[in-house]
């Protein structure tokens, strides 16, 4: 089967299979620091949490395993306490109260508009960065605190972010040729969007992942499973989810996607990279177009070098090409030893 051998090396070379003990490290003496230290910080604001009433779940692509090599680490754990919403309308200074738990000289503390992250550096550069998005528990409902520190627009935002937990734990764990072409499509998307500017204008992970899930096309044969048919069916499908727009010459005037958070509150994941830019959407369209047409071209060309060629195009540098004299004398062999 073509660049199995390739496929199963990159996905070995890019994947993070759990914590390392500096980031587990990390991440238990910052919850630590939010038990031990929010609940004194809310009573004296009259708000009453007990250090056991607060809980933390993990979220993202270290709770789906979809976590792949990049610079900066990045973790997500939710923070969710008791708090009735009408009393305490303002989710902003519930986040400062957060922050405040969490403020120490080892850690840079900011507050974001869907959460409040920790970022760690060393010499001078960030390494790891633990975004805590903080959830208001009131009755049966959880509500997701939005709005940065200073902005005129924020909001308590019904949530659910066990059942999304749920959800793409259902979709993902048993298949793991989709949790590869999830981390594939993860890893084109940082090779892509390396020097983007804004965080807009690079497709979310949610969102990536969420469309990979909907489009997996799973591909085996007797030899195995085929990821790199799978990656190309699904990217493809992917595609052929956009409408895209067309001037009289055949030039892409504008091109969208809409996906669907499965729980509440139902919102469009790409929302926000719309909005900011329409020539974003284009950009994202263009480039997966690329992408899947350097994977038909893989999959259709008879030698295995070529094919990783153009695999290397999607997936970058540290995807293997094989040797052409190693593909050679393989193809030469198969030739003396067929029996028609």
């Amino acid at each position: 089967m073509k660049l199995k051998k390739e496929f199963s090396d990159f996905y070995k070379a890019i994947r993070i299979d759990s914590e390392t003990h500096a980031l587990k490290e990390k991440r238990e003496i910052l919850q630590d620091d939010i038990k031990s230290n929010l609940p004194s910080i809310l009573e004296e604001h009259g708000i009453s949490v007990n250090k056991s009433d607060i809980r933390m779940i993990d979220q993202g692509s270290y709770k789906y395993n979809t976590t792949i090599k990049t610079d900066v680490v990045d973790r997500d754990v939710a923070v969710i306490i008791p708090l009735d919403t009408s009393e305490n309308s303002d989710p902003r200074k519930i986040k400062g109260y957060l922050k405040d738990s969490i403020s120490f000289p080892s850690r840079t503390v900011t507050v974001k508009e869907p959460c409040v992250t920790a970022s760690y550096y060393e010499d001078g550069a960030e390494w790891l960065h633990i975004d805590l998005p903080l959830y208001a528990q009131d009755g049966d409902s959880v509500y997701l605190a939005r709005g940065k520190a200073s902005s005129e627009n924020y909001s308590w935002e019904i949530a659910d972010p066990d059942a999304l937990n749920d959800y793409l734990c259902g979709k993902i764990n048993g298949r793991d040729q989709l949790r590869r072409i999830i981390c594939f499509i993860k890893k084109w998307r940082n090779e892509k969007y390396s020097s983007a500017i804004s965080d807009h204008e690079i497709p979310p992970s949610i969102g990536l992942t969420l469309l990979a899930c909907d489009c997996f096309i799973p591909q085996f044969t007797d030899e195995g499973d085929n990821d790199l048919l799978a990656l190309q069916k699904t990217m493809k499908a992917i595609l052929d989810k956009f409408s895209v727009t067309k001037s009289a010459s055949g030039e892409i005037v504008s091109a969208n996607i809409t996906e669907l958070l499965p729980v509440v509150p139902n919102s469009d994941v790409f929302k926000k990279m719309r909005d900011s830019s329409s020539s974003y959407m284009v950009t994202f369209y263009k480039r997966l177009s690329a992408a899947v047409n350097n994977l038909t071209n893989a999959i259709n060309v008879e030698s295995a070098h070529d094919a990783g060629e153009y695999v290397q195009k999607v997936l970058g540098d540290e995807f293997c090409i094989p040797e052409k004299e190693a593909v050679a004398s393989f193809t030469q062999n198969r030739r003396e030893h067929s029996f028609g």
